[in-house]
């Protein structure tokens, strides 16, 4: 039986992980609260456990999209807690950026879906340049010298992909 492990169906596993992340967050802000003195990180904490939880359904119904939307929550709530505890928060739309490119290299790593390497390199590409206009490593001109044209192809090549099928 395929919809079955260990003689449990598969959606009463989904069921009771739910259950179980869902009482593992409540415990997660009374310790944020009363412990770390923090109730601001409850945000990254609830995008940990819903990104864990939909990971958790991509393994066992194999959900491509659940698998990016758990990539990602999880990415986002990592990087919110380490720019949260390092100090760095003026940093936190690159590192979002690069969430969004974590999420879509897992996966091209499970799904060997093409378009999802093509979304990391791209935002890998326009990141980069934001994070050197935010630190005024290069002028705002160059930036749009770089990211427009670059954008542009890219665009021209996703309508040539989607106009073009065999």
């Amino acid at each position: 039986m395929t919809g079955r492990i260990f003689g449990i169906k598969k959606s009463t596993l989904l069921r009771a992980s739910a259950i179980i992340y869902l009482l593992a967050f409540i415990a997660f802000i009374f310790v944020s609260i009363y412990i770390f003195k923090a109730p601001e990180i409850w945000f990254y904490g609830f995008c940990i456990f819903v990104g864990v939880f939909q990971l958790c359904k991509a393994c066992l119904f194999k959900f491509d999209s659940s698998l990016y939307l758990g990539s990602l929550l999880s990415s986002i709530g990592s990087v919110g807690f380490i720019s949260t505890y390092t100090n760095t928060t003026d940093f936190i739309g690159f590192y979002i950026s690069l969430a969004f490119t974590l999420a879509s290299v897992a996966t091209y790593l499970f799904t060997k879906q093409k378009s999802h390497l093509v979304f990391a390199f791209s935002t890998i590409y326009v990141s980069l340049y934001s994070f050197l206009y935010v630190k005024n490593l290069i002028t705002y001109q160059i930036l749009i010298a770089f990211t427009v044209p670059f954008l542009v192809l890219l665009i021209l090549e996703i309508i040539w992909i989607c106009f073009h099928k065999k």
